[in-house]
């Protein structure tokens, strides 16, 4: 077996930044195994010109059992009645199925809920949102992209909300 102080400098030279490279790489690996999921991309909500773009408030892997959160991804928009909201998603979340749900005041002050079709996956990358009355005010937004993880529920199958994004309304 050759001696370390046998070989010429440039193999030496050569053997140790492949080392440093192999090691880097492994190290890269071991933290995004261990990082738990990340943030599915951006979601655009836009109402009367003005836009606001937000990443997930929370977010979890495809079988919805390891999850990560954003307290720092928060978007605020004026929607004023009778304005349109149009959301666009990444195709992260495009290509799974989604919904957006939401919360408007009808005119006679009461909180009302509802909720988008769920889009199959890779049908549509964006939805617009028109309340049912001219005067109805929405109050929030929020997309939600399902999971893997089906449960039976007391209304039949239920799918895990895999991530979310949330739009508060500025109403005044």
């Amino acid at each position: 077996m050759r001696s370390l102080r046998s070989l010429p400098r440039r193999t030496l030279v050569i053997g140790g930044v492949v080392l440093v490279a192999v090691v880097a790489v492994v190290v890269v690996l071991v933290v995004r195994a261990t990082a738990g999921p990340s943030s599915p991309g951006d979601v655009t909500f836009a109402a009367g010109g003005a836009t606001a773009t937000v990443g997930a408030s929370q977010f979890c892997d495809v079988q919805v059992t390891e999850c990560g959160d954003d307290p720092e991804a928060t978007a605020v928009l004026r929607v004023p009645p009778n304005t349109p909201l149009t959301v666009t998603v990444p195709e992260e979340v495009a290509s799974t199925p989604w919904q957006l749900a939401f919360t408007f005041r009808d005119p006679a002050g009461a909180t009302q809920q509802g909720r988008s079709p769920v889009f199959a996956p890779g049908t549509t990358p964006s939805f617009t949102l028109v309340l049912p009355a001219a005067p109805d005010q929405l109050t929030s937004a929020e997309v939600q992209q399902y999971g893997a993880r089906i449960s039976q529920g007391p209304n039949g199958l239920e799918f895990a909300t895999r991530a979310t994004w949330v739009l508060s309304v500025d109403d005044r």
